[in-house]
């Protein structure tokens, strides 16, 4: 199923860039760049040809090497909520460092089975100022806040 999704999403993503060709145009790096999106059959092939090497990585494992939580979830020394959905084709739960947040009491996952990649911003987003995220948080603040006191 994640296979499916990820190559379903990069088509997608890949026509909604493809319409915007003029953006991609200023430079010849950027026309480089475009092609390799154009080649693009999945999420990985558009991180190898298109985000890996905007942002100076010779390839996507680099990438992910890079952009790693378990290398900074070690090392998070005050308390961080990190939320995630089960159905998120970027990142689903099979990638979940859970070892690491267990180890480290001052992180906590929530997930949900629902909500993809950009679920958790939520209707009205960006035009509203709230999003599922800010909403959780609070709530997780108050239960805490009032376990405290």
């Amino acid at each position: 199923k994640q296979w499916y999704q990820r190559r379903v999403r990069g088509s997608r993503i890949k026509k909604l860039l493809a319409h915007n060709e003029s953006v991609f145009s200023a430079t010849s790096n950027d026309k480089k760049l475009f092609k390799g999106l154009l080649r693009s059959e999945s999420m990985t092939d558009i991180d190898e040809e298109f985000i890996a090497p905007m942002f100076g990585y010779k390839s996507a494992a680099e990438y992910y090497q890079d952009i790693c939580l378990t290398k900074c979830l070690r090392d998070i020394d005050i308390f961080t909520i990190c939320i995630n959905s089960d159905d998120d084709p970027c990142f689903c739960k099979t990638m979940y460092p859970r070892e690491v947040i267990e180890g480290n009491p001052k992180v906590c996952l929530v997930t949900t089975t629902a909500g993809g990649h950009y679920g958790f911003a939520g209707l009205g987003w960006p035009f509203t100022h709230a999003t599922y995220s800010d909403k959780m948080v609070a709530q997780i603040t108050s239960m805490i806040l009032a376990d405290v006191t």
